[in-house]
């Protein structure tokens, strides 16, 4: 017999059956096709990722393998710690593989060229180059530029697979506006076709010692390891950058990035694939500091004017031979306009050797030009040296004056880096002094005031007596300069 209380439970479960199970559904989004705002956001993405696809198939994954020699860890020998590294014993070194990861993408596919940075493949002893369909193939070097960080690398085998494959066009990158989208395409730590989306910062960026010739594009793309050598797009598909370096004081991107631009980049592949290196054009110039307005107003210069300061001409170059002199301040290479010497080394630098330029500069204040056929940029530059000669010593507005003599003052020019074998050198200069707030420092070697050699102290102390102002050229720690002295 069944109680009530086992009916009850009997008939609750059979409820709890017998009902059908409850399923919730999310809301389902509604029709937004009539908003026109929404509807230039959706074709914009719909671009950008047209674009993204398209650039994707040309980009290449780069990767490097060379051998090091190197001790074990811990192990310095005292020898070479003290007076540098004599040569190894082969049981001394251990033989060690490193590995680095970049990218880089096709320009032309018919003949496998790939065009990367030069920091990317430097050194490599192994190229492998994976391309967008998944193949992979070893990488040869056609050339390779420092200078510029700009290299181009051929896929060794002539038959390899192109199914799937594009190449990509380099633009004109003197029209990149500030502003204007752009894409990063690379493989960031590794991560191959990744992507990243931004506007160009800044045009034209220089002096950020990441390479000795050449100015950047700014980005805040992200670019991060790995990005190195990969294309920075435009809006037309176009490559108008090479990914090259970031500002990060972590190591990943924080929203600084720079790229070759493409102009750069075309000019410097294009004489890498012809001749394997690049012929660069030299002028003979060591090239002083900035123009500010003291040396302005001493050089004699219209209100305004900057330019490139000559602080030496070396002998037999093509600047002696278009009789170039030190002081000379040179404002304009052709059509180009040089307001400083950075725009000078890019302007000389990126033309080729055998170019003939004409030279617009100013020299006691009046505007002057001469033709000039630049040079071979040479191996060592470095100028001959010069017997010294020995003279007394002497004090003049406030600093202490010897003839550089190269017995006695040895630890001045080791100290100090000291190039030159004549003129006077600076010991000691007092606080507060004229000679101090000309920038004068100890360890100078005056070499030439208003254009007069300088051989002893008194040579300078005529000079300062029969002048208002001096204009004083002179070798501080290898670099040749110039001070303004005002009495």
């Amino acid at each position: 017999m069944i109680t009530t209380k086992r009916f009850l439970s009997l008939m609750l479960t059979w409820v709890f059956v017998s009902l059908p199970a409850y399923s919730y559904e999310l809301p389902r989004a509604k029709d937004i096709s009539g908003s026109r705002d929404l509807e230039y956001l959706q074709r914009i993405s719909n671009g950008v990722s047209e674009l993204s696809d398209r650039a994707a198939k040309a980009v290449v994954f780069i990767s490097v393998s060379k051998i090091v020699n190197q001790r074990p860890y811990g192990a310095i020998d005292p020898f070479d710690f003290f007076f540098g590294p004599r040569m190894p014993y082969p049981q001394q070194r251990n033989r060690k593989q490193q590995s680095g990861l970049g990218s880089g993408f096709m320009v032309d596919l018919d003949k496998g060229y790939i065009i990367t940075n030069n920091h990317v493949i430097e050194g490599a002893d192994e190229i492998s180059l994976k391309l967008s369909n998944g193949e992979t193939y070893t990488g040869k070097v056609l050339g390779s530029d420092k200078n510029t960080d700009v290299a181009v690398v051929q896929i060794k085998d002539e038959d390899f697979d192109r199914k799937g494959l594009t190449q990509l066009t380099l633009g004109n990158s003197e029209d990149l506006k500030v502003g204007s989208l752009v894409l990063a395409l690379g493989a960031p730590f590794g991560l191959e076709t990744s992507i990243s989306f931004g506007v160009v910062s800044a045009t034209g960026r220089g002096n950020l010692n990441i390479t000795s010739l050449g100015n950047f594009i700014q980005t805040d793309a992200a670019i991060n390891p790995g990005n190195s050598g990969g294309p920075l797009i435009d809006m037309n598909g176009q490559v108008v950058g090479m990914n090259t370096a970031i500002y990060s004081r972590s190591g990943a991107s924080a929203g600084i990035g720079f790229a070759v631009p493409s102009n750069l980049v075309a000019k410097i592949a294009t004489q890498l694939i012809t001749d394997g290196k690049v012929a660069r054009g030299y002028l003979g110039v060591q090239l002083s500091q900035e123009i500010d307005d003291d040396l302005a107003q001493a050089l004699e210069l219209p209100k305004g004017q900057k330019g490139a300061l000559i602080a030496r001409v070396e002998p037999g170059t093509p600047a002696a031979d278009a009789g170039l002199r030190d002081q000379d301040v040179i404002v304009k290479v052709n059509k180009t306009s040089i307001r400083s010497r950075d725009e000078l080394t890019n302007t000389v630098g990126l033309m080729p050797a055998g170019t003939k330029v004409k030279v617009q500069y100013y020299r006691d204040g009046k505007l002057r030009s001469t033709t000039v056929t630049l040079g071979e940029f040479p191996s060592n530059p470095m100028a001959s040296r010069r017997t010294p000669s020995k003279q007394s010593d002497d004090t003049f507005v406030g600093m202490n004056l010897e003839v550089l003599d190269l017995n006695r003052h040895r630890n001045w020019i080791d100290q100090y880096g000291i190039e030159s074998r004549s003129g006077i050198i600076i010991t000691d200069v007092s606080p507060d002094s004229k000679a101090a707030a000309a920038g004068l420092q100890p360890g100078d070697v005056l070499i030439k005031a208003n254009r007069q050699p300088l051989k002893k102290p008194q040579d300078f102390l005529k000079i300062y007596k029969s002048s208002s102002k001096i204009l004083i050229q002179l070798e501080r720690r290898g670099a040749y300069r110039f001070a303004s002295l005002r009495k």
